[in-house]
């Protein structure tokens, strides 16, 4: 009767194996395992079982070798990481108080040709159309207040605004401002024209206001004329009026400023130059009468 060979064992199969690969590299010096701990490590997966340890598809987790002693270590970003330096200085949107566009004539412009009939050498500087910007209504960044008394030092209309911060105190809804000039020829141009003998320099700004003007823009013309310019009432082809005489800034010995209003409609206006001949400056005004108010 043959004899049978009994059959090795799961446990005695693994042991050999791994001490047959040991001996076949050189480079081997691990110990081979306890057959004990290979059996409890095979017997997790006998019967399609799965460690808990272990990814479902197969592979196993390996975690990162320790960073050698001195050597840096990686830093894995925070919430906290993600927040902006506070050191750092914010960059602010642009400040808009007021908006600018062109005027053409149909929207209340001065024709030159009219308030300087028959000039043969005519300038003008494109009038403006002036409104509230997106931020008018915000006093942090759109400053500006109407002095309590006029500066007469100050160039008309003696508040010491720039224009635009003008706009913003006075609360207007909309302000149109324009410069219009004439003056002879020149003979080799040997002077500028705005201050040429013979050139005559209408420079104007009107303001449309709310009803009621709550930024008291009108007490303060009416003061700053009256104080700085010595101006006397009158009316202008229907239109309430303050006329008055400041420095000239053309040449001139002085230069004639007035006050028109109609309505919620106010214009100030100033008349330079030495070119001006008798009743010019009365057409000039009726003109400006006519066009802005």
């Amino acid at each position: 009767m043959a004899l049978r060979t009994p059959r090795p064992t799961r446990r005695r199969a693994l042991a050999a194996t791994l001490a047959l690969a040991c001996l076949g590299a050189a480079a081997c010096t691990a110990q081979v395992p306890d057959p004990t701990a290979l059996s409890q490590a095979a017997s997790a997966t006998d019967g399609g079982g799965v460690r808990p340890d272990r990814p479902s598809g197969g592979a196993t987790p390996v975690d990162p070798a320790p960073a050698a002693p001195g050597s840096a270590q990686p830093v894995r970003p925070t919430s906290t990481d993600l927040r902006p330096d506070p050191g750092m200085t914010a960059i602010q949107d642009a400040v808009r108080c007021t908006t600018r566009r062109p005027l053409g004539v149909a929207r209340g412009a001065v024709p030159l040709a009219e308030v300087f009939p028959g000039s043969t050498t005519p300038a003008l500087a494109a009038p403006d159309e002036v409104l509230p910007g997106p931020d008018a209504a915000d006093p942090r960044r759109c400053p500006g207040e109407l002095p309590p008394e006029p500066l007469c030092d100050e160039a008309v209309p003696w508040s010491g605004l720039d224009y635009d911060a003008f706009l913003t105190a006075s609360g207007a809804r909309r302000a149109v401002s324009g410069y219009l000039l004439t003056a002879p020829p020149q003979a080799g141009n040997e002077a500028p024209p705005e201050s040429s003998p013979g050139t005559r320099v209408v420079t104007y700004q009107l303001l449309d206001l709310v009803a009621g003007d709550p930024g008291g823009v009108v007490v303060h013309l009416e003061r700053a004329l009256r104080a700085c310019a010595d101006a006397r009432p009158s009316t202008v082809t229907g239109a309430d009026a303050l006329i008055g005489t400041t420095r000239s800034d053309h040449g001139a010995g002085s230069s004639q400023v007035v006050l028109l209003r109609r309505g919620t409609h106010v214009v100030w206006a100033q008349l330079d130059g030495s070119g001006w001949e008798k009743g010019q400056r009365e057409h000039a005004l009726r003109v400006l009468v006519a066009r802005l108010l």
